[in-house]
């Protein structure tokens, strides 16, 4: 799928990585997703090409307040490790750092300040999850004018366990919130398409 505005989207853009820190990509959890390392692959490629690019990298990290998580499980413990994104990723000089009380990058924290000072109007958006946080933050950035783009396979989807109405599988979470935030709220594209476009290739 081609991008709109090739030309501008180093200029325009930043790249938010949402809620990828040790605690919820740690190998040694006991419901890890294997699909975890490629995704996690599909980032660091990503923000190569925003850093080499000049568009800033933005970590959306739990903060205080964060309590997320499913219901009944364990919460993150805001000011540990777990916390942290993962070192391989960043972050690394000139990044930003913003921490969220809840499953958006925007509520709560200074996200919105930030992409003002910067005057930067688009996200490219990665990370966890698909249908939680990832379309939340989508969603609030529409409603505070600005533009999305989702790296699809720079996110991690998860299926949805019965709440009442049965087993929700990874495809079809993966298509119904695909379809809603392409119809409303953001464009779809590849990491390998949005890397050209920050490099100024044809994607």
């Amino acid at each position: 799928m081609p991008l709109a505005d090739i030309s501008k989207l180093r200029e325009t853009a930043v790249v938010l990585v949402h809620d990828v820190v040790n605690s919820f990509v740690d190998p040694a959890k006991e419901n890890y997703d294997t699909q975890i390392p490629a995704m996690l692959h599909n980032i660091a490629a990503l923000l190569d090409a925003a850093r080499d690019s000049g568009a800033p990298v933005i970590f959306a990290a739990p903060g205080p307040g964060e309590n997320i998580g499913p219901r009944n499980g364990a919460k993150v413990l805001w000011g540990s490790a777990a916390c942290e994104p993962p070192g391989a990723l960043g972050p690394r000089r000139g990044d930003i750092v913003i921490r969220k009380p809840r499953y958006g990058a925007f509520h709560g924290s200074k996200l919105a300040r930030t992409l003002r000072d910067l005057n930067r109007d688009c996200l490219i958006v990665c990370g966890l999850s698909l249908a939680g946080g990832v379309e939340t933050t989508i969603r609030d950035a529409h409603n505070h004018d600005l533009r999305s783009i989702l790296a699809l396979d720079s996110c991690l989807c998860r299926p949805i366990p019965d709440q009442g109405w049965g087993f929700v599988t990874r495809e079809e979470v993966e298509k119904v919130t695909l379809s809603i935030l392409a119809e409303r709220f953001a464009r779809i594209a590849s990491t390998s398409e949005i890397c050209s476009a920050l490099r100024g290739a044809s994607a």
